[in-house]
């Protein structure tokens, strides 16, 4: 008969650490979120280079063309 298996013991700094990498995890992921939307609705402005507009459109063809949407639906 195998021993039984016990939990591992995890010190409460052990605890801390784990907390402070998934809080920065989802900082970071919401922070790149925010980046990658800001520069997808500067590349439909008038402002942006070609190359970026068409990037962007491609990108956002991918996807469905949310951010399309999204700008539509700030405009009215």
């Amino acid at each position: 008969m195998p021993a039984p298996q016990y939990p591992r013991y995890v010190s409460p700094k052990e605890r801390a650490e784990s907390r402070a990498r998934v809080r920065a995890f989802i900082i970071w992921s919401i922070a790149g979120v925010a980046v990658f939307l800001g520069l997808m609705l500067y590349a439909y402005t008038d402002q942006a280079p070609g190359w970026l507009r068409n990037l962007a459109f491609q990108i956002d063809g991918a996807f469905g063309y949310p951010v399309l949407a999204l700008i539509r639906a700030i405009a009215t």
